[in-house]
């Protein structure tokens, strides 16, 4: 086969049955991917034992292989049903919004359980077409800058893979993603006061990462890769870089105050339906600040970093953190 360039990979997901995890199916999306490092990786042992010679090694086995690696995109409108639903551990509750019928409003909200769905994911290059079941997210990282495209970043772990010589990647070529100047970010004293909080002043970066700390299980009748991949605990950090004007932030921060958040993004270029915005929000019920940082570089402008997580939401455990994707796709 000649070389080729990277930009040849084709990278598709489909998610499985939750009743039949682990049994690949074909993508029913292509994802339009900025880097890929996605890849069978092997555990390897090296067979030392003496056999009346200095040297050391005689053997090596592979005593696991398993699927392990991320995927970075723009956050493509169509694409984001796929990650939030990795990241919530289950599929939206889709209703139609009221007074336009071809919108669509997909809420997810975390499965409370360490069940969560799984997905094939389908690698396809000039030399290898590949499935890798059971493909769990292990963290979902979105990142925002003001001058470059918003990316979501989704590391795996899964079964190692299968050749294949069907799954047929298809690209949405109509899809739209969001750009930076879609974004907002709100800070309030509870949920109820988001919606007319002020968004929030002089951000230069923001970083919302999940973090679900996978538990894969190799047992004897696994063999050589992972049987159940389990998600673990259930974490949720916001992190924040900007500019210093006052102590505000400081104040949150070392006074331990509780605060509610909001990041979205919204496209009101590229309609969901005839007259509903396309849009993407993210809302915390509870976040503790759990790290304050100012910079003070003597060439630079001063900024501050905040860090904060996610708490539980006592009073209703499935706010705790929700996402909410319109847009005009039916899946």
């Amino acid at each position: 086969m000649p070389t080729f360039s990277g930009r040849k990979v084709a990278v598709g997901i489909g998610l499985e049955d939750p009743n039949d995890k682990g049994k690949a199916v074909a993508p029913t999306y292509g994802a339009p991917h900025l880097d890929i490092s996605f890849k069978d990786s092997p555990t390897s042992k090296m067979n030392e034992s003496a056999l009346g010679t200095i040297i050391k090694n005689n053997g090596k086995t592979d005593v696991l292989v398993e699927g392990d690696g991320s995927i970075s995109t723009k956050l493509w409108v169509k694409g984001l049903y796929y990650w939030l639903a990795l990241a919530f551990g289950q599929k939206p509750t889709t209703t139609g919004v009221q007074g336009d019928t071809n919108a669509k409003e997909h809420l997810f909200t975390l499965r409370d359980d360490n069940n969560h769905i799984s997905a094939t994911m389908t690698i396809k290059e000039p030399n290898l077409s590949a499935q890798f079941a059971y493909a769990m997210a292990d963290s979902v990282t979105f990142t925002w800058t003001p001058d470059d495209f918003p990316k979501v970043e989704v590391a795996f772990k899964s079964h190692k893979s299968k050749e294949t010589s069907g799954g047929n990647v298809i690209y949405t070529i109509d899809d739209t993603e969001f750009l930076p100047k879609h974004a907002m970010f709100k800070i309030a004293d509870d949920l109820a006061g988001l919606d007319a909080a002020p968004e929030a002043k002089d951000i230069k970066s923001l970083t919302l990462t999940i973090t679900k700390n996978l538990q894969p299980q190799q047992t004897m009748d696994s063999k050589d890769t992972y049987g159940e991949i389990l998600n673990g605990e259930f974490e949720v950090s916001v992190s924040i870089e900007k500019l210093y004007r006052d102590k505000t932030y400081r104040a949150m921060s070392y006074n331990d105050e509780r605060k509610a958040l909001r990041l979205s993004f919204v496209d009101d270029k590229n309609k969901a339906g005839t007259k509903t915005n396309t849009s993407l929000t993210f809302d915390i019920a509870v976040a503790a600040f759990s790290g304050y940082e100012p910079s003070y570089g003597v060439s630079d402008i001063a900024t501050e970093k905040i860090d904060a997580v996610m708490l539980l939401n006592t009073a209703d455990f499935n706010k705790s953190i929700t996402a909410k994707l319109v847009n005009k796709y039916t899946y």
